[in-house]
């Protein structure tokens, strides 16, 4: 199982929750708001120290998204983010970059409760409301449905979305690019 999924359950299973703002601080994340028109996040490590900022004029489920985002940076790609230089993310969930999509699968797997999505998929609903009714982002729902279809699940995805969709997505929960 490749970390970005398994990890995430390792976490939730330590830590009793999803909330990535508690598992960050539960790990000793420092998660930081700015002030900032189009950066949505970056993280680095400063000294040795885990940095998460987020852009605080972000819906709530955004910002939550972005965090879990982030921390996946963090967990996941320590070797990019030392040398004190931030990854910034101006384009969250651009899935044309291998680093970028593992942040994806891993907020995606951290967010998702995948038996709460199954429930939703036997009672029929569609990604929108799916999305709506598990208070994530449609696009992140995708990346979760994905995954799950690669990993053996018979799922019938609506649409594989093009590689730069995920770059345009605005704050909006519906929003498909």
């Amino acid at each position: 199982m490749k970390p970005s999924i398994q990890l995430p359950n390792e976490l939730i299973a330590e830590y009793s929750t999803r909330d990535p703002f508690q598992i960050a601080f539960l790990m000793d994340v420092a998660v930081k708001f700015i002030n900032t028109k189009r950066q949505k996040g970056l993280c680095a490590i400063f000294d040795g120290y885990p940095f998460i900022f987020i852009n605080q004029n972000l819906s709530e489920q955004m910002q939550r998204m972005t965090c879990a985002h982030e921390l996946g940076h963090v967990l996941l790609h320590k070797d990019i983010l030392t040398g004190n230089v931030p990854l910034l993310e101006y384009e969250l969930f651009d899935i044309r970059n291998s680093t970028e999509y593992e942040a994806n699968v891993f907020a995606a797997n951290l967010l998702i409760d995948e038996t709460e999505l199954n429930e939703q998929i036997a009672e029929g609903g569609d990604v929108v409301s799916i999305a709506s009714a598990l208070d994530i982002n449609v696009n992140l729902l995708l990346i979760k449905l994905i995954e799950m279809r690669r990993s053996g699940k018979e799922l019938n995805v609506p649409f594989t979305p093009e590689r730069g969709f995920l770059g345009r997505i605005d704050d909006r929960a519906d929003s498909i690019g």
